[in-house]
């Protein structure tokens, strides 16, 4: 709820003429009006502000997680691109999404990354694994920057159909 303004505030709000009264001004006159005890006039100093920081991520070990070491193993059993050409750097990567999409938990037999989530989280987990210099880093940053894209458009789609009423664009064409 809004409260409403006292005398004094609305004196202030409808002064005439060009004066410019800042609105640390208003909120002191208004907290005085209003009974209270004055607001500190004195903002603090930047020095004493400490930025806030997200604590650190941890993923779970990586060597503990029998599933993560068995895709890192299978990622390593793929053949590597025969040349520097971008055909067959994107032959690669399309090899380790292929793979990403396939996996299937040794232990169930399951698929073992069914979610875009899952698949990206692997993904960030295995390069910590794998030298920056290596194909199957630029390999596993093709296929995290494609599932990214993938879920920005899945959210769009989303956004889409609810604006819609339900109703998504490309069925008002049908």
């Amino acid at each position: 709820m809004i409260p409403s303004l006292n005398l004094s505030a609305l004196s202030l709000a409808a002064a005439g003429g060009d004066d410019i009264v800042p609105l640390q001004q208003r909120l002191l006159a208004a907290t005085q009006d209003a009974g209270g005890a004055a607001p500190p006039t004195e903002t603090p100093e930047a020095d004493d502000a400490k930025p806030v920081e997200p604590p650190p991520h941890k993923w779970p070990d990586f060597n503990a997680d029998p599933v993560a070491v068995a895709f890192l193993a299978a990622l390593r059993q793929l053949q590597p691109p025969a040349s520097d050409s971008q055909q067959d750097k994107q032959r690669y990567a399309d090899a380790v999404g292929k793979l990403l999409a396939d996996f299937k938990d040794p232990a169930t037999g399951e698929l073992a990354f069914t979610t875009l989530k899952q698949k990206n989280d692997m993904i960030q987990r295995t390069l910590e694994q794998v030298d920056a210099a290596s194909p199957l880093h630029t390999a596993l940053m093709t296929s995290l920057v494609g599932n990214i894209g993938v879920g920005g458009m899945m959210q769009q789609w989303m956004q889409e159909a609810i604006l819609s009423g339900g109703v998504p664009k490309e069925m008002e064409d049908w």
